[in-house]
This record gives structure tokens, sequence and C-alpha cells, in this order.
């Protein structure tokens, strides 16, 4: 694996822990989205989104550069113009080798750079990460961002969320029996030993922006078989 990649990894993991507290926002590393402006797909480093519904208002989006040279000006336009495209009303770019002081003017409010050097990574063990259970992913790696309490009968169960950060697949973790399992687009799923109580599922449903443009979004539900449900987890599509 490539300098570069395991940057953009870092970073994820960095990002993660900064956020992994506020409940209302989940952290999307490699994330795709459909521009508001081209109509194209865009690919982000790092996406951070509204957890559980389509507000905007939230949207962060993250971009590493990995660069022998210091960003420039043209890093920063780009980046501007692929702010607008999504949506993004915050963004940051991490780089590993400083900027120009006319890309930090050109940044102004609305764009962060932050400087997180080559030297970082001889700290970061890959290793730490568990790897998506996916059989079709072979690179990815999972963060796990959630960790429920869930009630039944009196009895709490703790079960972990994450996606991969590579195929994006929400993953679960049961810390009832330990079993970690990758749940595929539009499946369901139960684990062994809460197999009456509730299962999973995931969906791909209609989402609207505020300027009513339509999107899809990847939802994990969490389904009680006394027929409530809840949405665990988003990421647009």
């Amino acid at each position: 694996m490539g300098k570069w990649k395991i940057y953009e990894k870092l970073i994820s993991s960095l990002i993660h822990e900064e956020y992994v507290k506020d409940d209302y926002c989940t952290v999307i590393p490699n994330a795709k989205v459909t521009g508001l402006i081209s109509g194209r797909k865009r690919q982000l480093d790092i996406l951070i989104d509204c957890r559980f519904d389509s507000d905007l208002n939230r949207r962060i989006i993250i971009d590493s550069k990995f660069h022998k040279r210091p960003i420039d000006i043209k890093h920063i336009e780009s980046f501007e113009g692929m702010m607008r495209d999504v949506g993004a009303k915050i963004g940051y770019i991490i780089c590993s080798n400083g900027y120009t002081k006319a890309a930090l003017k050109r940044a102004q409010k609305f764009i962060n750079i932050r400087i997180i050097k080559e030297d970082e990574l001889d700290k970061f063990d890959l290793n730490s990460w568990d790897r998506c259970r996916s059989p079709k992913c072979s690179h990815g790696l999972i963060l796990w961002d959630k960790t429920p309490g869930i009630f039944h009968d009196g009895i709490v169960t703790i079960q972990a969320l994450g996606k991969c950060d590579e195929c994006g697949k929400f993953q679960i973790w049961c810390w009832g029996c330990g079993n970690k399992h990758c749940i595929e687009y539009e499946d369901e799923w139960r684990c062994s030993c809460d197999s009456r109580k509730w299962f999973w599922i995931t969906t791909i449903e209609p989402d609207e922006d505020e300027n009513g443009t339509t999107y899809n979004s990847h939802y994990l539900i969490l389904v009680y078989f006394n027929g409530k449900w809840d949405i665990l987890d988003r990421r647009p599509i």
C-alpha cells in the first residue's frame, strides 16, 4: 500500500476520533456523492454528514494532500468548487508539507488548512484496525463510530457500528457474543444471540436536500420484533 494511501487512512482515523463523540454526525471515508451542480459522482477523501437525515447544514468535507511541495492557491480554488458542488458548509484541507501565503489568504474562513506531517505515519499502525468482513473487499479497514445500547426486557445489549473505509458497507459488532458482520446493500442480518429480539436491515432510499435536489442514501436500520424501528446510520450515495 502506497504512503499516500496510508496517509489518507491516518487522516480518516484522526478525523474520526475528533467527531465520533458527536452523535448526530457520521464520518464517511472515501465517500462518493452526486454533485448538486455537476450531477456527477464526486469522490471525497472524508465526508462528515448528518447521521439521520439529509440536513446539509452539518456537511463538512476533508481533502488529504500528500504532496512533496506546499499546496498553492489552485488547490484552494479547486477545493472550493468541490464544496459548492456537494453542498458542504465547511471544508478542511490537510496537507503533509505546508501551504503558501496566497493559499492561506484565499482559503478565508470557510476553508481550514491543517498540517499533519509525513512523520506521523511512523506512529500509525494499520494492524490495530479491524478488516472489512466483506469477501469482496480486500483492503478495507473499519472505523467503529457508534455503540448503541439496545434495551430489551430490562437487559442492555451493546452493538458497535462502523463503516469500511474502502467499500463503505456497514459493519456490526455484537459485544454479547463477539460476532462481527458486514451487512450488504439492501440486505438484512440478525445475530444468532439476539435472533428473537431484533434484526438489522440496510435500504437505499431517496432523499432531498435544502434546494429540492433528490439523491439516494444508504440507511442502516434496527428493526424490533414489536414493529418499532430506529435509524442508526446513513451515508449519501
